[in-house]
């Protein structure tokens, strides 16, 4: 059998305490403001058997804050009601908070029998039997007990063992979560935290990653069940010593997982279900309080379109960083007067996603990762970001992604097969158009094509990659030609190349500004830019930058000149190039950086070493 965790829940002075320890012969009210008042303020633990937690919660309205702490990770809820008193409305909301956690299953337990008759229990039933149509307890026993005189317990006993023995927990596909519940200090060991495995499993050793701090630890020591054990795994009640924390650091609401697999955002796109149980009416940018695991935070909720059905998908912006995953479940209440008014799942991380789309997110699971990976169709993932998002291991989200026939993972890209061909057919057209405009270019250039769509530079290379396959495109240094892309030059393209020629060997030193060319040529400055890129191609000219050009007999020149001085002499200075070349320091610097760039010299302060590349 596996580990499984109950909790409790009901109105207050219900008898929640004196049940559990009843049951288990533990009172979890160990606090003295506990002891000296009579009620439950925060969560108390007790084991019915080496295999069984009860988490006994508050029930005054007060303390839900640390009711929904314990209930976050319970399998199995006991609803308990007291037959003195009925129905409450902390009865109305516990029962609430249960079906929105989605637990697996639970027992509503009739406390305080012996104070009441039994046609007065009988309405109790009654009223409880219409509360429980159409939540996770619909088909749940119903089972009087006393717990002073002892009544029904050994019958709720065995019922309970029963129940518990069909919980069947999965094996997890997730990486370790476990949400902190307590948090205490002992002598000689430092921190402990408890809390109950939500995912995955960690052994003695491991390190993990304390969230929203991202702080890491390592894992000294782990008991459950008060028994020292190697390892904890899925479902498991856990007390983890960790090493080198303080006291202080980890607190409730913390969250300690596997490192750099949960993401930490102020920003969710959600999901949420306001509660049939509550008349408020919640309103775009109310600020509210989000029970998200173990953790209380206040945020606003974002509404960007009406509601569908009887559920929004919204932006939910927290006041803090928060550590969570996708399909993650929590509650709303509202901030003041606190009352619980919807629950809601995790459907998306961060606000990258334009917003227009946040409407259409879809609730299933699968439908929504083929979302997700259509609105980064430019920008594609790779599986272990999938895997990070969906807070899944790498093999179960290939699996994952491997069922689906319109998911193709190549060169540790994800990505979907129409988006690859729409890709394709939008970037050869933009190529085609491109070059077809001006057969001068004869390329272009890769950035340029990352620019345009916003690819990211493996996307990018991943499709070009795929023309050259297809014997479609060439791709060699960065740029990319057509296939069979003809260069050839009309009458008046000859014509005015050698206007742009005689404009520069005309010029000083054969070197003259792109502005200059214009004043003296008069030809249109695009002309000029696609002719002079022509004539570079055909190494005619040196285009030293996007200003200024130089004649290759000049640049040649020159290159003999700095051979000649690097011969004897190890370094160069601006002034004695500037000497060499008969160059202004107009032009000088320009072609010295570009120098520079082509690794012919290696800049070392303010003077110039010979570099590797030679210009022969």
């Amino acid at each position: 059998m596996q580990q499984v965790v109950i909790g409790t829940a009901g109105h207050i002075d219900h008898g929640k305490t004196a049940l559990v320890k009843a049951l288990t012969g533990i009172d979890t009210d160990t606090l003295l403001q506990e002891k000296n008042r009579g009620i439950t303020i925060d969560l108390g633990f007790a084991y019915l058997n080496e295999k069984i937690t009860i988490v006994d919660v508050p029930g005054h309205q007060k303390f839900i804050r640390n009711m929904v702490a314990g209930a976050s990770t319970i399998h199995l809820g006991l609803l308990v009601v007291a037959a003195d008193d009925g129905v409450m409305p902390q009865t109305l909301e516990h029962l609430h908070i249960l079906d929105s956690l989605a637990i697996i299953s639970g027992i509503i337990v009739v406390t305080k029998i012996d104070t009441v008759d039994d046609e007065w229990i009988e309405m109790v039933i009654q009223d409880i039997e219409k509360i429980k149509k159409g939540t996770v307890l619909s088909s749940s026993k119903i089972i009087k007990v006393d717990s002073l005189s002892g009544k029904g317990i050994n019958n709720l006993k065995e019922n309970i063992l029963s129940l518990a023995n069909t919980v069947k927990l999965a094996v997890s596909s997730e990486n370790f979560k476990l949400y902190v519940d307590r948090v205490f200090s002992k002598q000689g060991h430092g921190t402990i935290v408890t809390g109950t495995v939500k995912s995955g499993m960690i052994s003695n050793g491991d390190v993990v990653e304390l969230l929203p701090d991202k702080i890491q630890a390592t894992i000294r020591g782990i008991q459950t069940h008060g028994g020292n054990t190697n390892s904890v795994s899925i479902g498991d009640r856990a007390a983890l010593n960790l090493s080198k924390i303080e006291l202080g650091v980890v607190r409730r609401g913390t969250i300690l997982s596997e490192p750099k697999k949960i993401t930490v955002t102020d920003t969710i796109v959600a999901s949420i279900k306001i509660s049939k149980h509550t008349n408020w009416k919640i309103k775009n940018n109310q600020r509210v309080r989000i029970h998200l695991g173990t953790r209380e935070v206040l945020a606003r909720l974002k509404f960007l379109h009406k509601k569908k059905a009887n559920y929004y998908n919204c932006l939910i912006h927290f006041e803090k960083k928060v550590g969570v995953t996708i399909n993650e479940l929590f509650l709303i209440r509202s901030y003041s007067p606190m009352e619980t008014i919807a629950n809601g799942k995790v459907l998306d991380l961060g606000k990258s996603l334009e917003k227009r789309l946040i409407k259409d997110y879809p609730l299933d699971l699968n439908e929504r990762i083929v979302f997700l990976i259509k609105s980064c169709s430019n920008n594609p993932k790779s599986l272990e970001q999938w895997s990070k998002t969906f807070f899944l291991t790498d093999s179960v989200m290939l699996d994952l992604l491997g069922s689906n026939d319109s998911i193709k993972i190549d060169n540790d890209i994800v990505f979907l097969k129409d988006d690859l061909m729409y890709w394709k057919k939008t970037v050869l057209e933009y190529v085609k158009g491109l070059l077809n405009s001006s057969s001068l270019r004869g390329y272009i250039e890769m950035n340029k094509i990352c620019h345009k769509f916003n690819f990211s530079s493996k996307w990018a290379h991943y499709i070009v990659k795929s023309f050259v396959a297809d014997g479609v495109l060439i791709f060699n240094n960065g740029k990319v030609e057509l296939v069979g892309q003809s260069n050839s030059l009309n009458k008046k393209s000859k014509e005015d190349i050698k206007i742009i020629k005689k404009v520069i060997y005309d010029s000083q030193h054969e070197i003259v500004s792109v502005k200059d060319l214009h004043k003296k040529s008069s030809l249109n400055p695009k002309i000029i830019n696609e002719l002079v890129f022509f004539i570079s191609k055909r190494k005619e000219v040196h285009l030293i930058n996007s200003d200024l050009i130089i004649s290759s007999k000049s640049f040649n020149n020159l290159i003999h000149s700095l051979n000649d001085h690097f011969v004897n002499n190890e370094t160069l200075s601006v002034s004695e190039f500037k000497d060499i070349t008969g160059l202004t320091r107009k032009n000088a610097i320009p072609i010295l950086e570009y120098l520079d760039k082509c690794t012919y010299t290696i800049r070392n302060g303010a003077e110039r070493l010979k570099g590797g590349y030679s210009f022969e």
